[in-house]
Order: structure tokens, then sequence, then C-alpha cells
């Protein structure tokens, strides 16, 4: 018996198509019965993609500006298809926009950690430096606020982080989980409660609406080439290694106790950005695997699946050798094993299996350097 209408989701998709040298647009249906995606080219008005069900895609990760991988490609959602779609999932694929001030990274895990747990994803995320210009951008409705030239004066030239979240109500729900801008006002168990300082030092700044939280997002994620000269990553290259927060760790929410650890671990994370990486550059990547480890085909299936979060680090005793030190925090790569013999470990405490093991890093000392240049002077063009 055909499904009605109401049983499916419809967006439109764009994808840059490299060979053709254009952009192709589609109707993206999702099934929710069975989680099965369909994609119809609008210029031939043919089918491009028959039923089928693709790993990593699920309803929650459809919303207004994301990207998704769907067998190979990198399809990006810029509108709903129907009537139907954007009545049931506006308010609940809602976007807004926050940025982490200067923190250390043990909070700054906290603070992930927190939107997760009330339902708000972290679908983009960069650390950045700021400029003057930048902050008088992010912070337009506050510019005649009394605190505003102590506001440009503690961030110029300071490091943060950029973060689009969704979730239901995404706005309203934000600004209610930071609390008061003043944290010496701001409710029991809200963010800026348990972390903040005074108006200036108050942890988070977020947008005050949907409208403001889209500006934000396209100004603090510029697209090609404007990433290279604005907001631009924050990489040293220098004494680093390479890690890779996994997408399904991403997924279950494991980021925020990932950054926790790192801290405690003895280690700075100088640089960081959420991106897909698609499969045949996540094939490319582990290549050194390849016949090597039985795992190789589900691990670059693993870290194509959805976004991930690529990380610098940098030990902080300058003494050591980053990379080797690193690979002590990470742990075997098997987690079971992980949990028998090293439990502290990054693994032990977040993987689940031998592909699915939450984080990658950088196996030899001379791979640091060169993994960190693939992510964050390759991938990041």
């Amino acid at each position: 018996m055909e499904e009605s209408y109401a049983d499916k989701y419809s967006f439109i998709g764009e994808w840059y198509d490299n060979q053709a040298n254009l952009k192709r647009r589609f109707n993206i249906f999702y099934y929710p019965s069975d989680d099965t995606i369909e994609m119809y080219d609008l210029k031939s008005r043919k089918t491009f993609v028959k039923r089928v069900k693709v790993n990593g895609v699920t309803l929650d990760r459809f919303y207004i500006g994301c990207t998704l991988s769907i067998l190979g490609r990198l399809i990006k959602i810029i509108d709903f298809a129907c009537d139907h779609t954007r009545k049931k999932l506006h308010n609940e694929m809602q976007v807004t926009f926050a940025m982490i001030k200067p923190l250390p990274t043990e909070i700054v895990g906290k603070i992930l950690s927190h939107f997760h747990e009330h339902g708000l994803r972290v679908t983009k995320m960069k650390k950045s430096r700021l400029t003057a210009e930048d902050i008088n951008i992010l912070y337009r409705s506050q510019v005649t606020d009394p605190t505003f030239p102590f506001l440009l004066d503690y961030l110029t030239g300071e490091m943060v982080y950029g973060l689009e979240l969704v979730g239901r109500d995404a706005v309203l729900v934000c600004i209610k989980l930071l609390g008061d801008k003043d944290p010496r006002k701001a409710e029991i168990g809200t963010i800026r409660a348990l972390y903040g300082t005074d108006p200036v030092k108050n942890c988070v700044h977020a947008s005050s609406s949907s409208e403001s939280a889209i500006e934000d997002i396209e100004y603090f994620f510029p697209p090609p080439p404007l990433n290279s000269t604005r907001l631009c990553l924050t990489a040293t290259l220098s004494n680093c290694t390479l890690c890779i927060v996994k997408p399904h760790a991403i997924l279950e929410g494991k980021l925020g106790a990932a950054l926790e650890a790192i801290d405690k671990g003895g280690f700075n994370v100088t640089a960081l950005y959420m991106l897909i990486v698609e499969n045949i550059n996540a094939a490319e990547f582990y290549e050194v695997y390849k016949g090597i480890v039985p795992e190789y085909k589900g691990m670059v299936e693993e870290l194509s699946s959805g976004p991930c979060v690529a990380m610098e680090i940098v030990a902080k005793n300058k003494n050591v050798n980053t990379a080797v030190e690193f690979r002590k925090l990470v742990g075997p790569s098997d987690p079971e094993i992980a949990r028998l013999l090293r439990p502290d470990t990054l693994r032990a405490k977040l993987g689940k299996t031998k592909v699915q093991n939450a984080v990658h890093c950088s196996d030899l000392a001379e791979d640091g350097l060169l993994e960190v240049e693939y992510f964050f002077k390759i991938l990041a063009l």
C-alpha cells in the first residue's frame, strides 16, 4: 500500500557537482517509518537516488542550513519543500548561535555537555581569535550598553568558540539555560551562575532572536574564500598532534567529556573545528591502514558518516613530545582492552568498539604535524 504524503518529510537540497562545475538541486524525501531517503533531481525531473537507508542520516539531522553526507555527496539542506514539513519541524529544528568566551577547556566541555543534556545539539563549531570588528558585529545590538567598552577590551585578540546549536525552540532554550547576563543575578543552576563572574566575563554570548542567530552563524562561519580571512582557524603547527572526536561520539553528546579529559590530562586545544569528511578524503586519510587493519572499511565509513570535530593538541609541558604523550591519554584502539588495561584513557571512557572508539589520534610522533596540516590546511579550505 502506498504511504500517505504525511508519512514523509520533504526538503530542498543542493549538491555542488565538481565534474560538471555546477550546483544541482533536489527534492529530498525522508521516510521516518524506516529511516530511508529518496532524492529527486528537480532539473531533469528524474529520481536521482532510489529509496535507501543511509548510515548516519536520521530525521534529527535535518534542519535548514545543515550539510548531510549522502552516498559520498555533501548535500546542503536549504529549505523545506512543503508546508507539511515546515509546520511539523520548524520549531523542532530551530537554530541559534552561541559564543563561548575565553575559559579553560574543562569548563568549555562542561558547557557543551550542559547544552546537550537540555536538547541543544552542536552542529557547527570553530575556535577563532576575535578582532574589534568581529566584536562590533556580533554585539551590534549592545554597542550602546554601558558594558560594551569593557567587552571590547576583554575580547579583542582573544580566542573563543563559535557554536551553531539546533533543537526545539533553540533560541529561547539557549537564553534560558544561560541565565541573566549578570551571573550574580542568574538563577542557580544556569550556565552563567555556575561559571560566570560578572556581566562581561559571563561565559557565553547568545543570539537574541532567530533572525539575529542566522546572521551571526553566517558571519562566524563564512564560506570560502572568506573563511581564509575572517575568523580563521588557529592552528599553531608546532609540537602538535591531531585528535578527532568521531561522528558517533558527537551524536552521543560526548564532545564535552572529551574536552574535559583532554584538559585534565595535561593538554591544550589550540585549534578546533567541526566538519564533515567526505568518503574519498576519509579513505585517503586512513590509507595507511588499508590491508593491515581489518576494520579499515568501517573506519572510513564511520569518519564520513556525519560531523566530527578535529583538534590541534599541544602539551602544556613544553618539554615533552605532544604526539607521544597524547597517544598515552587516548589509549588502546579497542575500548574493551582499554577498559581492562588503561581505564582512565579516552577510549576506555568514551569508546564502544574498535571502529566506534570515540577518538582518533596520530599514531606516530612524526605524523602529528602532518595530520594537523591535512585537516587544518587542506580539508578546511
